[in-house]
């Protein structure tokens, strides 16, 4: 088996006799390392051609794990291949669609990432500090297509950080309110077929509800940040009586818990535990267990002390 540099070398070779393949020749293939949000520095290879500005991009360390499970080189580099075309001719089609998209403040959004574990990828990205190490990146998105917002970008648009932030979040909360679940529903049902807690009156939540829940977006895609959305902490103190627990179980969605009667050590081993073996590394929020007390998150301590956090510490 090949180790990381030569898989690199003969992968990417193996690309461009694909290229050749399908008559592609005009595209080219450059190495780059890219910093990517919640996995730092990766080896990244771009697929470019003239006069196209959509160059896509992907990470040999995801193919080299690929091989390692058995798929062979060759299968691997016609798979990026077509991938990289596919992506390029819908880039096409979005391009024409959202014609001048850079300076639509309508199209702003944001999403939230921890601090402490993207500070090489954050630099040069205007943020809006939230608690506990947590901050919100905007973008300019339409679908599943985003670009990231960095200074460079910033200067596209006419407001200052605040009215930038204010602008995406509120497009965010309207586009992609905030959805909370009850969690043993949300394991045996579509989440898509499962009640919205928040829309409950107060008082009619079902009498089965808890004591678990989830909470994302209506989305279901980096929505742990609907926590920060104005109103929806308030709101859950609201519908669970009291304070709880939150687990951050992936940058999608968080787990929450009511404080009363749980064990916060158990809960903490549980929250690394599923960070070491079910949540991929590029979806970990965060290593710690959190807990909303009167309106507030704050990160919790056992004895006082802060508890080892690993490598994702926030």
């Amino acid at each position: 088996m090949l180790d990381m540099m030569s898989f690199k070398n003969e992968f990417i070779s193996q690309c461009r006799s694909a290229l050749c393949e399908t008559g592609t020749e005009d595209m080219k293939i450059e190495e780059r390392k890219v910093s990517k949000a919640q996995r730092g520095v990766l080896n990244g290879i771009l697929f470019r051609k003239d006069g196209m500005g959509c160059a896509p991009t992907f990470y040999i360390e995801d193919f080299y794990k690929s091989y390692r499970d058995g798929t062979s080189i060759s299968d691997l580099s016609h798979a990026a291949i077509q991938t990289a075309l596919q992506s390029m001719n819908m880039a096409g089609i979005f391009a024409r669609d959202s014609f001048d998209m850079l300076g639509d403040t309508d199209l702003l959004r944001v999403r939230m990432l921890n601090k402490g574990s993207n500070k090489e990828y954050l630099k040069g990205i205007p943020c809006r500090e939230l608690s506990c190490g947590f901050v919100f990146i905007s973008e300019i998105g339409l679908g599943e297509y985003g670009a990231v917002i960095t200074d460079a970008l910033f200067k596209e648009y006419e407001m200052t950080i605040d009215e930038l932030f204010d602008t995406a979040i509120k497009n965010t909360v309207e586009k992609y309110p905030a959805v909370l679940h009850d969690l043993g529903e949300s394991v045996i049902s579509d989440p898509e077929n499962c009640v919205n807690l928040l829309k409950m009156p107060s008082g009619m939540a079902p009498a089965d509800a808890g004591p678990g829940f989830v909470l994302t977006n209506s989305r279901f895609f980096w929505g742990a940040g609907a926590l920060f959305y104005p109103g929806v902490i308030d709101r859950i103190h609201e519908l669970m009586d009291g304070d709880f627990y939150v687990l951050p179980s992936s940058v999608h969605e968080l787990i929450l818990i009511a404080a009363d009667d749980k064990d916060p050590q158990q809960l903490a081993d549980l929250v690394r535990l599923a960070n070491r073996s079910v949540v991929k590394k590029d979806e970990i929020l965060a290593d710690d267990l959190y807990i909303c007390r009167s309106g507030k998150l704050c990160r919790v301590s056992f004895g006082g002390v802060v508890p080892e956090c690993g490598e994702y510490v926030c």
